[in-house]
């Protein structure tokens, strides 16, 4: 009688993985975008494309466009009207780009052996643990991650590595949320030796404090289609408020390949993502032993 073989992380990454993608295709507004990213992902692939899900990371601004005319055609169709109808229009917009970057996410994946799960927001269990504490003129303050997209390893301890990542359509008023939780979390973890000496310095009167000992990479996304078909074709991102909502930000990325777009030092593709999430977490899982290989490790050297 054979003994049924354990589930390995990434045996049980890949399967929550899929669970996701099935759960984001009952969503009936998101499904055109991910239609038409299913649709791009077989064109690079049947023109020889080296890696699809890679390079369909480039496309989702087009195809975000693209699809949102059978959304207000759905929009039109459920009856609403006047300021329902705007709301309704904004909301599918910003929930839908998520949804698109998180499916694209989840696709490549797939196409890795890394055990790294994917989901909107951070795991509730983390949500305290990820909220910063600190203390301003009016007392006590605390301030929860902007996070539309959290990538983690499931049950790999509380020094594990995390991505962040907040998707948006447009950083103008989008996002300030995003960017204060980032530059919060900056000054929890600089290493200053003066901020305790001196009673003004702003990380010291704060008193800013977070629990999570997860090393944390937080990243941005943008569509970058604001006044794309007016005053500002070539997008947002030379913009003053722009700069201001993501100077504080290591890792900045768009998903527009059209040549019209400006992209400032520091901007990259969105399809080098993938190589980040490598970065991060093939260093933080440890090598696969076959049957009968022992893991030697270097002695320590006394000092």
């Amino acid at each position: 009688m054979t003994r049924l073989q354990k589930p390995t992380p990434a045996d049980r990454a890949r399967a929550n993985r899929e669970r996701r993608i099935q759960q984001l295709k009952k969503r009936d507004r998101l499904r055109p975008a991910l239609d038409a990213y299913d649709a791009i992902r077989k064109r690079l692939a049947d023109e020889g494309g080296k890696d699809p899900a890679v390079e369909g990371l480039a496309y989702l601004t087009e195809i975000f466009l693209n699809s949102y005319g059978i959304v207000l055609d759905q929009i039109a169709a459920a009856g609403k009207d006047g300021i329902a109808r705007v709301n309704a229009i904004k909301r599918s917009a910003g929930t839908n780009f998520q949804g698109l970057c998180e499916f694209a996410i989840l696709w490549w994946l797939q196409t890795t052996d890394l055990p790294v799960n994917v989901r909107p927001n951070a795991p509730k269990a983390m949500k305290d643990e990820l909220t910063i504490y600190g203390v301003d003129v009016e007392g006590e303050f605390s301030v929860e991650p902007d996070i539309d997209i959290c990538l983690w390893q499931e049950a790999s301890g509380p020094t594990s590595p995390i991505i962040f990542l907040s998707a948006k359509t447009s950083l103008v008023d989008r996002a300030g949320q995003a960017a204060r939780w980032k530059l919060y979390l900056d000054l929890h973890q600089t290493s200053c030796p003066y901020t305790k000496q001196v009673a003004d310095c702003p990380i010291h009167r704060t008193q800013v404090k977070i629990k999570t000992k997860h090393p944390i990479e937080h990243c941005v996304v943008t569509a970058n289609i604001y006044k794309i078909g007016t005053t500002q074709p070539e997008g947002e991102l030379r913009s003053g408020q722009c700069r201001n909502n993501t100077y504080m930000f290591r890792h900045k990325f768009t998903t527009r390949s059209d040549p019209r777009e400006y992209r400032p030092s520091g901007w990259k593709s969105f399809a080098e993502f993938p190589a980040l999430v490598k970065q991060v977490f093939e260093a933080a899982v440890p090598p696969r032993l076959s049957d009968g290989q022992l893991l030697v490790l270097p002695q320590c050297i006394p000092r």
